[in-house]
């Protein structure tokens, strides 16, 4: 029997809402060039340049036109992974509404290498990028206490580049949590924290203008990162752009594939900064 109730478009629209669901970085980021993603397609994202401000008075009261210009960068949505498992009985199981823990099970796993290439791409084109022995971070920092520093020196790269003081998030991974809230770092108290209830939990809430995000898929896990941008920095366009169901043809079940494609960019390098201790 083929699978007669299977809905394609259904699928996708869970698939999107679970996907959305859990993932971290694709969330953080510039999402607005997304449109309509397919395979080997290139997303022409163009920017204006500054325009020069000058000085009427001086000039004698008279102005005249510059020629401007608009540059232009490439997003290319060259990533491609898939899914393909068997499920037995999928019209039964569809038709009950139980396929919510194959979407989820799913939409898991592409949120997770998802998150891990755009975590990726933004250290890589960091505008900013130390490795703790800088001369705008400390050195390689074991002490919890110098954590706030570093954070500190990060959101001085980003003002240093006039980057907007709205929009910013900072990632880090387990090893630069551990020490941010280690009773030493302080970062637990209100007065220090500028939260009401302190750095609490899972959610880091704010600090020094920046959303704490904490993930395992930044690149680096064995020692301590944090990735600052600003969200308009990094452009992120995805698309689950076909699944199908189909009769197995080796057991008695169903069979069920789809393909995400994606790609992303740093679009404004000087609004990322990343951080790794030495």
């Amino acid at each position: 029997m083929a699978v007669t109730n299977f809905i394609p478009e259904i699928w996708n629209a869970q698939m999107l809402e679970d996907f959305r669901e859990t993932a971290v970085a694709a969330s953080l980021v510039n999402r607005e060039y997304e449109g309509d993603a397919t395979r080997g397609n290139t997303v022409h994202i163009t920017s204006a340049v500054d325009v020069a401000v000058k000085d009427y008075k001086a000039a004698g009261r008279t102005t005249a036109a510059d020629a401007v210009s608009d540059t232009g960068q490439d997003l290319l949505i060259d990533q491609e992974k898939s899914f393909d498992f068997y499920v037995d009985d999928i019209d039964r199981r569809q038709a009950a509404g139980s396929m919510d823990a194959y979407t989820r099970s799913a939409a898991a796993g592409l949120a997770e290498d998802s998150d891990k290439f755009i975590l990726a791409t933004a250290v890589t084109g960091a505008g900013s990028t130390t490795t703790g022995d800088g001369a705008t971070t400390p050195a390689a920092v074991t002490n919890p206490a110098d954590i706030f520093r570093v954070l500190r020196d990060l959101r001085k790269v980003l003002n240093k580049a006039k980057v907007p003081q709205g929009g910013r998030v900072a990632l880090i991974n387990a090893e630069f949590e551990a020490m941010l809230l280690d009773a030493d770092a302080k970062l637990t108290s209100v007065d220090v924290s500028g939260s009401p209830a302190g750095l609490r939990e899972a959610t880091l809430g704010r600090l020094l203008g920046f959303d704490l995000v904490t993930t395992e898929n930044l690149p680096v896990v064995d020692k301590a990162q944090a990735l600052a941008l600003y969200r308009p920095s990094v452009a992120y366009v995805s698309q689950i752009t076909e699944t199908e169901g189909m009769r197995a043809q080796d057991k008695f079940a169903d069979r069920l594939r789809g393909l995400h494609v994606y790609g992303g960019k740093v679009i404004r390098p000087k609004g990322v900064a990343v951080w790794t201790n030495a």
